[in-house]
């Protein structure tokens, strides 16, 4: 525990790694110094078994192999489970204790039952009253159970042996004797537990009611005062001290063990005998009064306190017994019931339940929506009816009374389902009694008075919450917003979640009742500030509940009767201009509560009413009351999010149509963007290319946004001015955030039309920033909110830039904001770059993206770059970066970093390399050998040899990042090609690497989507390396440095395992490269467009380069001729390359031919990538000479033409398909240079064939009568 760093650091290292690795011994080591009491201090011991608790683990995630406590020694582990529990049960310091307790729960998660089958009922016989052992000692053991059964919630079993003798295998056992085993212990693990029930009952009914009647135990206080003080109790109290102790942890071991034992026949014997004595128990410790002789005042408020946590646990245990066995449970819901709507709703005035702990108030609500929740009680399950087996009592009856032949197996069928009917129809008829009961509370008698209280005592506002309203405004939005959160856990939530239950089930009648409630409240008027408080809290229900009251209050109506009065009326007393004092805070109350309205169900609101909650809601930004303010500008945010959803629509629809346009027009494929997992674009594209007109829908929302931008462009000024004025007078950087997140979000919905605005928005920025600067410069600044400040700081800078483009990124104060947030944001010494950097590189590209050249303050934060790409965490955005200020001709600035990127895209392309064949679990030599050895094994017992599985899926991020420094590294190889090759020489021996590797199972064999893409990313890159230099390739597939280290230090000792110092098989890059080049795509198929244009280039480049390999001398023609089916695979792709020649000509004026603001969104890093690609040699390669090159020179290894095409037919295989016996003519044309005019004639041909076909079909048409063959006509017949 020394704090010198230099002896503390490699300590802990020591220590993660015996941890990590299961060492054998370091188990039985860590309980050695916990046994050693006096010895070593309880720090050292404490932190000796945390660290055996983590080296158990009790992951469940992990492979069987990787699992900590799998490789500890079996001896071992058996002298670690008999440790535990005696160090538990005498060891002096309760911490330790405790958590030698949970290094008990994640032994059991492993060995519990099979291995450890008498753990539960030792420490149920060390916390019976009657053991040895020391009261504090028995509350242990109890508290060591609970901690077991919520860690055998998550247990699972597997199919491991018991003898895990090297070598064994499930194979070898034999499936049959696995699933004996695994059920055997399946069934000894119910038993063992099933066995506690009756233990933990018997401890309640002895303690609970001791606790009680503190008077009945009074002959054991003085016996058991020291016992209470030494087990956690203080010094107060007597012998019901104890008791209440025992009593809280054998509920808390009840409530746990319920869900481990749950059994749709019945609850556990005894269940009604517990369930009696809680109920009675929740009566008393509600009332708060202890049986029997008075207690003395300081006893009673210890009792008091003691008795309102063991109520909790109390609660707990019923709810507990309602989750897990609902249909049993079911006769006692309507006892149960009352219990509880007395408790929390009807029997304690509100004060007296406010003063409770709000945990325990929120379990007394708990059961309620639990019980209204349960789908066993609900009325479209009781009232089910029952089906009779089709047949059933046909076939019996003719069986029994006709003697009529039935199969016994028939009988027994029915017999079965019979029994499983009755049993259905029991269960309906339990959860009958539950749902009559609760029927009763929701019904009209009852409802009212249940929602009433509902609201006054869970909803309604208190007055201490007033007070912080005044004293603390900016406090109290936050502790209202964390109330708001679908987290939240205390009474409020809670409650209005009770009462949505309520309105879902019981309908109309609860809505009614909640309605009423609100009127009778709104009749009072506000004279009563506890009336005012109570309509506050039915407006809060009234807006959470919405949907199920709109068809009795609709908002609109609400609005125009109601809210938008008294918005408008207090208006100028909250903006101050009345020449009055502020309003009062119940004032105050309900303006807040209206605006909060408006912004959650501000959707339903007519044109004219939502043009005049907008107008009402910006101007109450400027209130002087700062709850109100930052209300309406949570009111505001919501209505500006209606703009971007109808935004959204409508930007889908353009899309989709300027899509079907050019398709239309020109029978070219999709926009490049447009997918097809995006459906509704899909289909809107095709109702657009039908000629199909707007639906409703889309008419209504682009008239909505119309008349929405009008409003909000209207006001704006007036907007920004409020906005920017409360944002001086905040003093938390919480609230600074929502300002400036509904700045962001304006920003975004205006669009262009901000553009006026903008210097008002500049000129209040720096103002942040300098403020936020500020407080990041105190030595008690919140890192946390700070970083949220400067990411909505961030996200506005994003959406001017964005938006405004070059107006924005020309603005001095602009700049004067963007260009220090980035670099602070981006400089990994600063404390919150970790969470900043992302939205920052973002941000980085956007401004990138909207200039055509790069800006000096940009060339500046190259710095910040450099260390980002030795960090290696970023770089998808990162290469993504550096490829626009490549693009943008601004490559010079980047020559000071060119081996940081050569490193980073070294060790980006390796790390992906790695994770390629993790997800293919085979990223060794080793574990390709194993696979290997697994499919001659399988051979032999004559199973066929599976192809290996993906050991982890690959993660999206990892094709991202491989992606991105393929394109980056192909950007540098067309601007660069002369110095590219040599720089980054280890960047495309990593590509190489992995295309050829050994252990990389072929497409074929199932290779998934994400590995096939970054395969082709880093092929593409490699074509192109080898069309400006082929003769690069032998030393890409030469053994790296890296490789021939392992090798050499294997040959040293003698292993002989040197598989990697051979580097590539050239054989295996040429398959592999062959494959991936000839594959073709669903996408592609089905007419994806800009999947097919990708297809189209991956083909065209990949053949290209292997010609030239073969043109060369590179590739020796041997690697293709002594395997002729990848010799016709090279001559197939060659052959559809060339089909393709038109096609790739449309694809490249479709991409010269995109418009610059419409469909390259006036993106000057896409227009620079595009106008790049102008010069791009494979744009300009004449395949057929290419091809022909290469033909030739495999012709002349294969002894002349007729070889080549004897190699082709044998290539072809004994069935070949349509598309082989065509090859081997196109090929000797290919030879011949008339390949160009064969296909050109095969397509005239073809052509033809289809006129015909279409004027056969006309005539036969107008035949049978009078038909009108249009232009739709071909289209039909196509």
């Amino acid at each position: 525990m020394s704090h010198a760093t230099a002896e503390r650091v490699p300590a802990e290292a020591a220590i993660r790694a015996w941890e990590t690795d299961a060492a054998p011994g370091f188990l039985h080591s860590l309980m050695r110094i916990v046994q050693e009491h006096s010895a070593i201090d309880e720090p050292t011991r404490l932190l000796a078994v945390v660290v055996a608790k983590n080296t158990v683990g009790g992951n469940w995630r992990k492979t069987l192999g990787t699992r900590e406590w799998s490789r500890v020694p079996e001896e071992e582990k058996g002298s670690v489970r008999n440790a535990v529990l005696q160090l538990m049960l005498s060891d002096p310091s309760d911490r330790v204790a405790l958590q030698l307790g949970l290094l008990a729960s994640n032994i059991c998660a492993f060995d519990f039952p099979s291995r450890w089958p008498d753990v539960l009922s030792h420490l149920l016989a060390a916390a019976d009253w009657a053991s040895p052992f020391a009261p504090q000692f028995k509350l242990r053991a109890l508290r060591a159970l609970k901690h077991i059964f919520k860690g055998l919630l998550t247990k699972r079993f597997v199919a491991e042996p018991l003898t895990q003798q090297p070598g064994a295998s499930a194979a070898a056992l034999g499936m049959a004797s696995i699933t004996s085993r695994l059920q055997a212990e399946r069934q000894l693990y119910k038993e063992k537990l099933k066995e506690c029930a009756a233990p933990l009952q018997q401890l309640v009914a002895a303690h609970l009611p001791a606790f009680l009647n503190p008077s009945s135990s009074s002959a054991t206080a003085a016996a058991d005062a020291a016992a209470a003080a030494a087990a956690g109790g203080g010094a107060a109290g007597g012998g019901w001290q104890i008791h209440g102790l025992f009593a809280k942890a054998a509920v808390n071991g009840t409530t746990e063990l319920l869900p481990l034992i749950a059994d749709p026949a019945g609850l556990p014997e005894g269940t009604r005998q517990l369930l009696e004595l809680l109920h009675g128990a929740a009566n008393q410790l509600m009332a708060g009064v202890p049986a029997g002789a008075p207690l003395p005042p300081a006893e009673l408020n210890a009792w008091r306190d003691l008795a309102g946590r063991l109520h909790e646990r109390v609660c707990k245990c019923i709810i507990a017994h309602l989750d897990s066995h609902p249909l049993p449970f079911a006769e006692y819901v309507p006892y149960f019931l009352k219990l509880f709507v007395d408790a929390a709703l009807l029997q304690l005035d509100a004060a007296t339940l406010r003063a409770m702990r709000p945990k325990r108030r929120v379990l007394l609500v708990r059961f309620l929506a639990k019980a209204l929740l349960c789908p066993y009680y609900r009325p479209e399950y009781v009232e089910a009816q029952a089906f009779e087996p089709m047949g059933g009592s046909l076939i019996e009856a003719l069986h029994s009374k006709a003697g009529v032949a039935v199969a016994p197996e028939l009988l027994a069928r029915l017999q079965q389902q019979r029994q499983q009917q009755q049993q259905q129809d029991g269960g309906r008829a339990q959860g009958r009694v539950a749902a009559e009961a609760l029927q009763q509370l929701l019904s009209k008698e009852q409802v009212s008075a249940v929602v009433e209280a509902l609201v006054l005592k869970y909803v309604a506002l208190t007055h201490e919450e007033l007070e912080e309203w005044s004293s603390d405004p900016e406090g109290y939005i936050r502790s209202i917003e964390v109330e708001s959160g679908p987290d939240a856990d205390t009474p409020r939530p809670v409650g209005v979640g009770l009462l949505l239950c309520m309105l879902e089930r019981g309908g109309e009648e609860v809505a009614q009742a909640l309605i009423n409630l609100t009127a009778r409240l709104q009749a009072a008027g506000e004279g009563s500030p506890d009336m005012v408080l109570m309509r506050e809290a039915c407006y809060r229900c009234i807006g959470e509940g919405y949907s199920h009251v709109s068809n009795i209050v609709p908002f609109s109506q609400w609005y125009a009767s109601e809210l938008s009065g008294l918005l408008r009326s207090r208006l100028p007393a909250f903006l101050g201009t009345a020449g009055e004092g502020s309003p009062d805070i119940i004032a105050a109350v309900l303006q807040a509560r209206a605006l909060w309205l408006v912004g959650a169900c501000g959707t339903e609101l007519e044109r004219e009413q939502w043009v005049d909650a907008w107008g009402l809601s910006v101007a109450h930004i400027g209130a002087r009351d700062l709850v109100v303010a930052l209300q309406a500008v949570q009111a505001v945010l919501l209505l500006a999010i209606q703009i971007l959803d109808d935004q959204a629509i409508l930007d889908q629809v353009a899309a989709a149509k300027l899509a079907a346009s050019k398709k239309k027009g020109t029978g070219a494929a999709q926009l490049p963007g447009l997918t097809v997992g995006n459906a509704a674009a899909v289909d809107a594209a095709l109702s657009a290319a039908e000629g199909v007109q707007d639906d409703e829908a889309v008419t209504a929302a682009r008239e909505r946004l119309e008349w929405r931008l009008a409003v909000l462009t209207g006001n704006l000024e007036q907007l920004l001015a409020h906005v920017f004025g409360l944002l001086g007078r905040l003093s938390e950087v919480e609230s600074s955030v929502r300002l400036l997140q509904l700045v962001s979000v304006v920003a975004e919905a205006a669009g262009e039309r901000l553009q006026p605005h903008l210097g008002a928005l500049a000129a209040a920025l720096p103002g942040v920033w300098q403020a936020s600067t500020k407080q990041a410069s105190g030595g008690n600044a919140d890192t946390g909110a700070l970083a949220r400040l400067h990411s909505a700081l961030m996200a506005v800078i994003t959406h001017l830039v964005g938006k405004l483009r070059h107006a924005a990124m020309a603005n001095e104060q602009v700049q004067a904001v963007m260009y220090p947030l980035l670099g602070y944001a981006t400089n990994l010494h600063n404390p919150e770059a970790e969470v900043l950097v992302e939205e920052a590189l973002k941000c980085w590209g956007v401004a990138l993206a909207v200039e055509p050249a790069v800006a000096p303050q940009l060339v500046g934060l190259l710095g910040n770059m450099s260390h980002l790409l030795k960090r290696g965490t970023d770089n998808s955005a990162a290469f993504q970066i550096l490829e626009a200020y490549l693009l943008l001709q601004a490559g010079q600035a980047l020559q000071p970093y060119s081996e940081v990127i050569s490193a980073a895209l070294t060790a980006a392309i390796r790390q992906v390399s790695k994770a390629v064949l993790d997800s293919c679990g085979l990223n060794t030599a080793a574990a390709a050998a194993a696979h290997q050895q697994q499919q001659q094994q399988q051979q032999q017992q004559g199973l066929p040899g599976a192809p290996a599985r993906p050991g982890a899926l690959l993660a999206s991020e990892v094709t991202q990042e491989g992606l991105a420094a393929a394109a980056l590294v192909d950007v540098m190889l067309q601007l660069y090609p002369a110095d590219v090759p040599q720089l980054l020489l280890p960047c495309f021996q990593a590509m190489a690497q992995l295309v050829g590797n050994e252990a990389l199972p072929l497409p074929r064999q199932g290779l998934p989507v994400k590995v096939l893409n970054v395969l082709e990313g880093f092929l593409e890159v490699l074509a192109r390396l080898f069309l400006g230099a082929p003769s690069a390739l032998p030393a890409l597939l030469a053994p790296t440095p890296e490789q021939q280290q392992p090798a050499a230090a294997a040959a040293d000792d003698g292993s002989g395992s040197s598989s990697s110092s051979a580097g590539v098989s050239l054989h295996r890059f040429v398959d592999c490269w062959l494959l991936i080049a000839s594959a073709t795509f669903l996408e592609e198929l089905l007419g994806v467009g800009h999947m097919a244009m990708l297809g189209r280039f991956r083909r065209r480049i990949a053949a290209a380069a292997l010609s030239r390999l073969i043109s060369e001398g590179v590739l020796p023609a041997s690697v293709l001729l002594e395997q002729p089916a990848r010799l016709a695979r090279l001559a197939g792709v060659m052959v559809k390359v060339c089909d393709e020649v038109d096609k790739f000509a449309g694809d490249i004026a479709h991409l010269d031919g995109l418009h610059f603001e419409q469909e390259l969104n006036s993106d000057f890093v896409l227009a620079a990538r595009l106008n790049l690609s102008k010069g791009d040699a494979v744009r300009h390669l004449d395949v057929f000479a290419t091809f022909q090159a290469a033909m030739a020179a495999l012709a002349a290894a294969a002894g002349g033409e007729a070889g080549l095409m004897a190699l082709l037919q044998a290539g072809a295989g004994n069935s070949p398909s349509p598309a082989m016996q065509e090859l081997q003519p196109l090929v000797s044309s290919l030879l011949h240079g008339t390949l160009a005019a064969q296909l050109e004639a095969q397509k005239a041909a073809a052509e033809q064939q289809r006129q015909q076909r279409l004027a056969a079909a006309a005539a036969a048409a107008a035949a049978d009568g009078d038909v009108d063959w249009g232009s739709g006509g071909e289209e039909a017949m196509m």
